[in-house]
């Protein structure tokens, strides 16, 4: 009984969600908005996180060279696949920050990470993240869906010393990793992808319109303007 509830919770949670993934394309504050509702903000104030955020980008995170135009009034669009990599990024934070070397190793991977994102989404409630219910004796059987994401980060005295290739594993496989994972030995554990898929369109698609940049001047304003110059 206790695992058809469960099983019914997890789907009515996806229900909502379009079965296709849908077309997504947000301004860069509408991203950080996203971002934030999805509790990467923390306790930093807007300010902190949004100068976080920009520093990112400098570093090539989310966007790969060119696809934001060079000019003063050039407006980034964020994409699935953009906010999917920036929410990872985020969740790989050590002590606040992401290291340089695991964002290093995210753009490295960027093409395989973007077919991942892809079926994370797809495979979210069937195929590769099919659900499983397991039960143990005395225990309330406990149901595990979704698409997992292993990305084989490994650490040794505070220095990358592995990352990927990122290796996608259904729940049983992922629990099969818990289980027999030396946690020593590896930094990080593989990632529900398929939750995370969900949480990124679903806020994403609530996403209020928040203007950014320069506010265009009223006729008035304009024509005084045009006087200074």
């Amino acid at each position: 009984m206790r695992a058809s509830v469960v099983g019914a919770r997890l789907r009515a949670e996806d229900d909502h969600l379009p079965k296709a993934l849908p077309r997504i394309e947000l301004r860069h504050g509408e991203a950080l908005w996203v971002l934030s509702r999805l509790g990467f903000q923390g306790a930093a104030t807007k300010s902190t996180f949004y100068e976080y955020i920009k520093s990112l980008r400098k570093l090539g995170t989310p966007f790969e060279p060119g696809e934001i135009g060079r000019g003063r009034r050039s407006l980034a669009n964020y994409s699935y696949r953009h906010l999917m990599e920036l929410a990872l990024a985020l969740t790989l934070r050590v002590y606040h920050v992401v290291p340089d070397s695991i964002l290093v190793g995210i753009i490295r991977c960027r093409r395989t990470l973007y077919r991942h994102y892809g079926r994370a989404y797809a495979d979210r409630c069937s195929g590769l993240g099919a659900p499983i219910s397991v039960k143990l004796p005395g225990h309330s059987a406990i149901t595990v869906r979704g698409v997992f994401l292993d990305l084989r980060i490994n650490f040794s005295g505070g220095t990358l010393t592995t990352f990927g290739p990122p290796q996608l594993l259904s729940p049983r496989e992922a629990l099969s990793a818990y289980a027999r994972m030396d946690l020593a030995s590896r930094a990080l554990l593989p990632i529900n992808l398929s939750l995370l898929a969900e949480r990124v369109v679903s806020t994403a698609l609530r996403a209020p319109r928040v203007r950014t940049g320069p506010r265009p001047s009223k006729r008035r304003g304009s024509r005084s303007l045009s006087r200074i110059r």
